[in-house]
């Protein structure tokens, strides 16, 4: 990993307020200058039983609200006043019932119904005609962020008055459920993509577009007519493409960006929208507290979800790079979370550590006390207490391994109502202050690179015209964690950190896409003798067109025209051949950083474990026992579906 960069404000002071900075080699948490454990509880409304229950097992910073009660009970009413009685209803008992806790609640900054009614034209619009319901703002509207605004300001205010220090900082959330998605995906999550709502074609999102081309193109009409191969193309005659063309195609699964730009064009600006949506909110919190809160958002999800790109996070690099961002979150994918499989954290998380944003992981898997419920959720997995911490503790592995942090989310309510339960989260509270202690770097040999600009570029998943990222996202990526050594997640944008480090392995996973810049810094890491693996047309789009001799030039002849899948057991050999260092050659799911390893078991077994170098002590933290000492190898007898991890103290 490339060396971290400092303080998401740009500030190098973390002696007062809250802040994130380096900590040991990674993105850390700070107040007033000292590291906290980042690990939170969160409920849509927190309960006096929970509350106390965790903050005994020393977890000290919780969360709460969610995007239906804000809706309901909007901050700013209609008759222009501001009431913040339903937030302080629960915030006050809470602090009853934890006086030392902190807390970081969400903030929306979604529209009030009652403004949308006034300012229809504001509202979000769908290509396909139908009118979204409930009707919501446009992410581009200017007309509702100069409103709005002030009051979020206040709001803000009205939490650093009334609460102090308790308060770390504000949870920015808009879009549905508050995950900052295009409100497009209320049209499509039960309907197939055909007839998903393909928005946002409103008045303001035409104005986004229009300020976009001008800026991209530098105003000169010329140079916009040239890309748009239309003679007549003029900016303020630029229409947003619509559902038909969204889904025409040029050639197969591909748009061809030399007959098609007007519409990746649109992609571009649609997803750059979002990222400023979330900077300028983020950016009043930073301004009214003066830098002493920490701003939290949702972004960044990897795209392994259901609905069309346009409710992707398609321009993470820019949120990345925000001044006033500084934690990101998700929950760990729902494609693989059931025992046995990865769980993976949805974040480009090398690249994120890069740019110094803290990644906060929602651990919303549920427990087996679901289960004895009338109707339990069918996303729940647990079926008994062992499973439940077999979960729980693969949730937290992950945070430990990969220098990150996460709130345990009571989803449904009562998921940690058993005394083994909030047991088993106090020691994972106190192993998390430990390891603030050690090295949290994480010097991964191989490296995986995606670029979620591709998706601009050919057809949508779930479509004819998108056989490969379901494929890549959900079946490969799983690969990965089985394949016996850690591995480093960054976006292409970072390419530069990857080429002036050591990892011996990069592969380029949706890479059909790479800017000119990017193509070169691909280039060259073949030069420098890396081992390149590739899956899907590497390179092939350009912002100019497509070009199958660009990939064959990256790749040495190949097209990869096809996607070429790679299963666990291929990954390991390409590994070994590279020299990089193995920990196992079993079939488990396998994370590690520079103190920490985690193992999460498919099948019952006695796992052998090959260390990079000689550790002076092992600790296995789930049952808190000494493993071995002064040794560079080891074997730990598991049972199926259960998760050790390990303390490395080398």
């Amino acid at each position: 990993m490339a060396a971290f960069c400092c303080i998401a404000d740009g500030k190098s002071d973390v002696k007062s307020g809250w802040r994130v900075a380096d900590l040991n080699g990674a993105p850390g948490l700070y107040h007033n200058g000292k590291p906290v454990p980042p690990v939170m509880f969160w409920q849509w409304q927190l309960q006096e039983k929970d509350v106390r229950d965790i903050s005994g097992a020393g977890v000290e910073l919780f969360s709460m609200f969610g995007s239906v009660p804000h809706y309901k009970n909007p901050y700013w009413r209609k008759n222009g006043s501001f009431d913040m009685s339903f937030q302080d209803s629960n915030i006050d008992s809470f602090l009853s019932w934890a006086p030392n806790a902190f807390f970081l609640p969400r903030l929306f900054a979604t529209a009030p119904d009652w403004w949308i009614a006034a300012n229809p034209e504001e509202r979000h619009m769908l290509s396909s005609g139908e009118e979204l319901k409930p009707m919501r703002e446009s992410f581009a509207s200017m007309r509702c962020r100069e409103a709005i605004g002030p009051v979020y300001r206040k709001a803000v205010r009205h939490l650093m008055d009334r609460y102090g220090d308790h308060l770390m900082g504000i949870h920015f959330a808009n879009g549905p459920w508050g995950e900052n998605f295009s409100w497009d995906v209320f049209s499509q999550v039960r309907n197939e993509m055909e007839k998903g709502g393909f928005g946002d074609v409103s008045g303001p999102m035409r104005k986004a577009f229009i300020s976009y081309l001008r800026k991209k193109y530098a105003g000169d009409t010329e140079l916009l007519r040239k890309a748009f191969a239309d003679p007549v193309a003029t900016f303020e005659s630029v229409n947003i493409p619509s559902k038909e063309e969204r889904l025409r195609l040029d050639c197969g699964m591909w748009r061809d960006p030399a007959k098609s730009r007007r519409i990746i064009d649109y992609f571009e600006c649609h997803h750059q929208v979002t990222t400023e949506m979330i900077d300028h909110y983020c950016g009043i919190v930073k301004s009214e507290s003066k830098g002493s809160l920490a701003t939290l958002a949702f972004y960044g999800y990897v795209r392994d979800g259901w609905w069309a790109q346009e409710c992707d996070h398609c321009a993470p690099s820019k949120m990345y790079r925000s001044k006033n961002l500084d934690m990101l979150s998700a929950p760990h994918t729902y494609r693989r979370r059931g025992l046995g499989q990865d769980g993976i954290q949805r974040q480009y998380l090398a690249s994120a550590a890069r740019h110094g944003k803290f990644f906060l992981d929602e651990g919303d898997d549920m427990t087996h006390l679901e289960m004895r419920k009338e109707k339990p959720d069918s996303r729940c997995y647990a079926r008994t207490m062992a499973d439940s911490l077999a979960l729980l503790y693969r949730e937290f592995g992950m945070t430990v391994t990969h220098g990150t942090g996460l709130w345990y989310m009571d989803l449904t309510r009562n998921t940690f109502r058993d005394p083994q339960l909030v047991d088993a989260v106090g020691r994972m509270r106190k192993w998390s202050a430990e390891s603030l202690k050690h090295d949290r770097s994480h010097h991964s040999e191989v490296a995986v690179v995606s670029q979620p600009e591709s998706a601009f570029y050919h057809g949508y998943r779930r479509t004819p015209g998108d056989p490969v990222t379901e494929r890549l996202y959900v079946d490969q990526m799983g690969e990965f964690y089985r394949a016996g050594a850690p591995f480093d997640w960054y976006l292409a944008e970072d390419l530069d950190a990857i080429a002036a480090g050591k990892a011996k392995v990069v592969c380029f996973l949706d890479c059909q896409y790479l800017s000119d810049e990017q193509y070169a810094l691909a280039l060259k890491l073949k030069e420098q003798g890396r081992r390149l693996v590739f899956f899907h047309a590497p390179g092939y789009a350009s912002q100019e067109g497509l070009s199958w001799e660009r990939v064959k030039r990256l790749t040495g002849g190949e097209t990869y025209e096809t996607l070429r899948f790679r299963d666990h057991n291929e990954l390991r050999s390409i590994y070994r051949s590279a020299g990089v260092h193995v920990y196992t050659d079993a079939d488990v799911v396998l994370s590690a950083n520079s103190a920490w390893l985690m193992l999460h078991t498919r099948s019952d077994g006695n796992y052998g474990i090959s260390l990079p170098r000689k550790c002076r002590r092992i600790t296995e933290i789930t049952t808190e026992k000494k493993v071995a000492e002064d040794v560079d190898s080891f074997v730990y007898s598991l049972p199926k579906h259960s998760t050790a991890i390990f303390l490395m103290e080398y």
